[in-house]
């Protein structure tokens, strides 16, 4: 009797038929396939409710999806929207789970300076009014005809984050089955284009009483000085908008910054970005040891990335400095800013262990979190990445090795530049249970295109149980199709090797489904790329599964399932890469089984995808029905 190695394709890949979402059935709920997988930030407190058709009831006007960069829509979940045009327009929902705090992803108009235009909504439960939002697009509309954008509108360039978001607490709590309906409240023709609206159950602020330990609660004066008077201290910021005019710079160990949460307590950044002596005046610096930050929502007047479209020129982020040791950020919302975080030991001082989770980096000009230049051991789990302009999270060695740096856990969703995943350089990363759902250009992204001291000779880059939906771009006219410049990307993009080796990769557990183009890019350049390895690998629904593009170097693989794409590899020179399969992939977890017979009901396809009539020979073959389907090796 032959001997097969059996997988289950619902256990191995989680998402047998690919689909990303299911409806409850008693409501309108859009629920994550990848949630069943504990992929992404699965544990997020708030549910999503997408503007859809099938997913909502709305009078007003769908816009069919479309990749067309030129479209509003194709910078929305799924490129689709819904546009309330008249006054009382709407759009509504039946609710799941109770909440009474309301996210809504939104898009109104720019104006002709780039400050963006106003409009107004109101919320209903049921027939009751329960809240009232004022949209603005002051920080969105971004433009670009060179290397970095500006909120300047401007002809023949790219545009991207055409969308924002806006959050408001309703005055009471929306419960099971009840209507939550957005409602245009103006009397106008102007579209307000909604993407989705999530909600939540806001949690009782935290107080000053239930604070233990050496504590200070902030009294409304300059919080730069508060902080500098009561250092190594606790010290609590309550509910309410705190308007500041510096960055505050956080220079005693052991300080911690602790608010009512992050729907109730608010950090405004007020100093202006398009001033030169005030840009640079906004986000939180230390590189000090035991610091912690929590439970806020910080915010900023800044939209956009540098002063006067100058790299030199930084217009800050909410989170910089090293962070010393063993430091905290924990439940802060952070927007508007340059990058959501960039933590870097250019101090010297250390920057060994930082741990930010339940965070969420949304709306941003650049990075969500780059964890560069002599970052060790950090690590950045249960987090929401959302529309940020360059690397959602990333790790760039530059000067100093940036080592153990860890991302798990985490849902990044809409990027509009570079990839929502990046490593540059670096060793023993780790990034695990990520979700990365429509990404204008890559989901992920490991290569050599920047200076730095490159990738480590020992230790590994792992990356598995990752699902990366509708990412990569074909190249075209920029500003309609491709990247910044209009070139091809892959969903995954393994190289260029421009700068230095790419090497010591492992990759296990990857969904790729909607490739808009490839479902892998590998790519060489002055250097090769070296014992890169990848294992269970599905890629669904692309243009080529693998596509190489004058690789170097090499590769093993093992379990690898093609379905619905038009090629599988794409061409490559033997002669200088080799792509081999795993010695040790048929290994010896083998059982007897019995082949199931092929008849009208049971299919089997190739590694490939190609259907197939003869199993008998040896090699890796999908085999089963509509229902359950096995992947087995003949030897």
């Amino acid at each position: 009797m032959a001997k097969y190695r059996i997988y289950f394709l619902s256990l191995l890949f989680g998402i047998a038929s690919c689909s990303i979402a299911q409806s409850d059935l008693e409501t309108d709920v859009y629920l994550f396939s990848t949630d069943s997988l504990q992929r992404g930030y699965y544990n997020r407190p708030y549910e999503r409710y997408e503007a859809e058709p099938g997913w909502c009831v709305s009078n007003g006007a769908f816009l069919e999806a479309t990749d067309d960069q030129r479209m509003l829509q194709s910078e929305a979940t799924h490129q689709q929207a819904v546009q309330l045009m008249a006054k009382n327009d709407y759009v509504a929902w039946r609710v799941n789970m109770p909440g009474d705090g309301l996210t809504i992803r939104f898009s109104l108009p720019d104006n002709e300076e780039g400050i963006g235009t106003k409009g107004t909504i109101h919320v209903y439960a049921g027939e009751e009014k329960v809240g009232e939002m004022t949209l603005d697009s002051y920080w969105a509309w971004q433009y670009c005809t060179g290397t970095y954008p500006v909120n300047k509108p401007t002809v023949n360039c790219v545009i991207r984050m055409r969308f924002d978001e806006q959050h408001v607490r309703l005055s009471r709590p929306l419960v099971h089955g009840e209507e939550l309906r957005v409602v245009k409240a103006d009397d106008n023709m102007v579209p307000y284009t909604i993407d989705f609206v999530e909600l939540e159950m806001v949690p009782e602020p935290v107080t000053f009483e239930s604070i233990e330990g050496n504590k200070v609660q902030y009294d409304g004066s300059s919080l730069q000085d508060f902080v500098s008077k009561h250092r190594g201290k606790i010290i609590y910021i309550p509910a309410g908008r705190w308007e500041v005019d510096k960055r505050i710079h956080i220079n005693y160990d052991s300080t911690e910054l602790v608010g009512a949460g992050m729907w109730y307590t608010e950090i405004f950044f007020s100093a202006p970005s398009d001033n030169s002596s005030t840009y640079h005046q906004r986000g939180f610096e230390t590189n000090r040891s035991h610091i912690r930050i929590e439970g806020m929502y910080i915010n900023t007047i800044n939209n956009q990335r540098y002063y006067n479209n100058d790299n030199s020129k930084q217009v800050g982020k909410t989170f910089m400095g090293s962070w010393g040791k063993n430091s905290v950020i924990r439940d802060c919302w952070t927007e508007h800013f340059e990058c959501g975080a960039w933590i870097a030991d250019y101090s010297a001082t250390g920057s060994e262990n930082l741990l930010v989770e339940h965070c969420r980096f949304r709306n941003h000009y650049a990075d969500g979190f780059n964890a560069a230049h002599a970052s060790i051991g950090h690590t950045i789990q249960y987090c929401s990445f959302r529309n940020n302009g360059d690397d959602d999270m990333a790790s760039w060695t530059t000067a100093r090795m940036c080592k153990n740096v860890t991302y798990a856990y985490c849902t990044a969703e809409n990027n509009w530049r570079a990839s929502s995943l990046g490593f540059f350089g670096g060793t023993n990363h780790y990034a695990h249970h990520i979700a990365i759902f429509d990404p204008l250009e890559s989901g992920v992204r490991i290569n050599a295109d920047f200076d730095g001291k490159g990738f480590g000779d020992e230790g590994t880059i792992r990356l598995h149980d990752i699902t990366i939906v509708h990412a990569g771009c074909k190249r075209g006219t920029k500003g309609t199709s491709g990247d910044f410049w209009g070139n091809m990307q892959g969903a995954f993009n393994i190289g260029p090797t421009i700068k230095y080796t790419v090497k010591n990769i492992q990759i296990e557990n990857l969904d790729v489904v909607d490739s808009r183009q490839h479902g892998f890019y590998i790519a060489a350049g002055a250097n090769p790329i070296e014992n890169l390895q990848l294992r269970s690998i599905h890629v669904q629904k692309a243009a080529t599964a693998f596509y190489f593009a004058n690789a170097k170097g090499y590769a093993t693989y093992c379990d690898i399932y093609c379905q619905n794409v038009e090629q599988e590899w794409g061409s490559y020179q033997p002669n200088f890469w080799s792509w081999q399969l795993s010695v040790d992939c048929m290994g010896s977890d083998v059982e007897d089984l019995v082949l199931p017979p092929l008849s009208e009901t049971t299919q089997a396809y190739d590694i490939m995808g190609r259907s197939v009539t003869n199993t008998k020979q040896g090699g890796v073959y999908i085999v089963g029905s509509d229902k359950q389907m096995q992947k087995i090796i003949v030897p």
